[in-house]
């Protein structure tokens, strides 16, 4: 490590216990887990080319008190170091589009729409704030139960 570099740290839930060292890549059923949610297809369709796809990333929050709400895994908690891109996304846009799903509004309606590009954009929900960080890879460097 240089002198004066900063390092940040991040969580990543699972229930699987994994040594430190431990390169985390993107899960291969991503989408057989979470691609029949009613917000994936719609976050997929508005997804910007050059934002991390979903299904290509290792998912990390910043607070490890997220790690439930974000969906990760709640038997072992991984404090990580992103390697590549991170990208900062508020999960609370994926509910709201959910929601609008569920009252029957079709992916192409103009709510669901900004709903996924304010996620792709990092904004703050109106509501609450729950930060999801996407990165194509990230090491582990501490495990403790959670």
């Amino acid at each position: 490590m240089k002198v004066n570099e900063i390092v940040t740290y991040y969580y990543h839930g699972s229930n699987v216990e994994l040594p430190v060292g431990t390169v985390l890549q993107p899960r291969d059923d991503y989408e057989n887990d979470w691609g029949n949610t009613s917000f994936y297809a719609a976050l997929e369709h508005y997804r910007p080319k050059n934002m991390l796809s979903h299904r290509e990333s290792v998912f990390m929050v910043s607070n490890e008190d997220d790690i439930d709400l974000a969906g990760g895994g709640t038997e072992f908690m991984f404090t990580v170091v992103p390697i590549g891109k991170i990208e900062r996304h508020d999960i609370n846009w994926g509910s709201e589009i959910s929601g609008l799903i569920d009252d029957g509004l079709p992916i192409n309606h103009p709510k669901i729409k900004n709903a996924a590009l304010n996620y792709w954009n990092g904004v703050p929900h109106t509501d609450e704030q729950v930060w999801e960080y996407l990165t194509p890879k990230a090491k582990i460097i501490a495990v403790e139960e959670y």
